[in-house]
């Protein structure tokens, strides 16, 4: 259950440094969005694999 709690606090500390309301060095702040668009289009990625799996075995 701690662990949940640690998750989201970290969630949370991303979240104000991603909004730019904690001050830390412009270069992590960039690279930190630069790291979340690249999960973002893996995640869009494994949904349209994921679908086209789901596609040839419905048509099989």
């Amino acid at each position: 259950m701690m662990a949940a709690v640690w998750v989201i606090d970290i969630v949370v500390i991303v979240i104000k440094i991603l909004g730019g309301v904690t001050k830390v060095n412009p270069v992590l702040r960039v690279g930190m969005w630069i790291a979340l668009l690249c999960v973002a289009a893996l995640g869009a990625a494994a949904v349209g694999a994921l679908m086209v799996a789901l596609e040839r075995w419905l048509s099989a």
